[in-house]
């Protein structure tokens, strides 16, 4: 599994924060997700999935939910399969 952190620009509040995780929640593959949300800035995404999600999938999903993502940010080897 692998793991993928991407910043997200646009997110404001809760309402922002849960639009998103229920666009990206559907994702195939995925095991975990976490948001670290910043008013105003750079939030990031984190992504464990297996087989590892496609960059352009993971941005129409965050696209989709209203918001702007740029390139994965840290890539990093799970440490347990789920």
């Amino acid at each position: 599994m692998k793991t993928k952190v991407y910043p997200v620009w646009g997110l404001t509040c809760e309402v922002c924060l849960a639009r998103l995780l229920e666009r990206v929640r559907h994702l195939a593959g995925l095991r975990t997700v976490a948001l670290d949300l910043v008013r105003d800035g750079e939030s990031r995404l984190a992504l464990t999935a297996s087989p590892a999600l496609p960059p352009q999938v993971v941005r129409a999903a965050v696209e989709d939910a209203g918001f702007s993502l740029s390139a994965p940010a840290a890539e990093s080897a799970a440490s347990t399969e789920v």
